[in-house]
């Protein structure tokens, strides 16, 4: 199994939605396992860097369920884009959508 490290941004963009909301913590951890488990699943997509290059990715989501839709802040999924070899994972950016 390959190994999931997360950019800064992505780390910090976590710390602040757990503080606020302990119960997303659940979430996200779902979806990083579930990209940890199978990393290939993920849809195709594309991560536009700052100097125009276009860096393939791949994107899961898991669904915010369990909350109402105001409470989740209007939106109902967190999405993570990642790129992945056969030994790392490196979670991009990690969002609602």
């Amino acid at each position: 199994m390959a190994k999931l490290t997360c950019l800064n941004s992505v780390s910090q963009w976590e710390l602040e939605q757990t503080s606020k909301y302990p119960e997303m913590k659940l979430f996200i951890d779902k979806l990083k396992d579930m990209i940890e488990k199978h990393p290939e699943k993920g849809l195709p997509n594309s991560f536009l860097s700052v100097k125009g290059i276009t860096v393939p990715c791949l994107k899961q989501s898991v669904n915010l369920s369990l909350f109402p839709y105001q409470y989740a802040l209007g939106y109902t999924f967190i999405t993570a884009f990642y790129v992945h070899n056969n030994t790392k994972i490196l979670i991009v950016d990690l969002h609602f959508s």
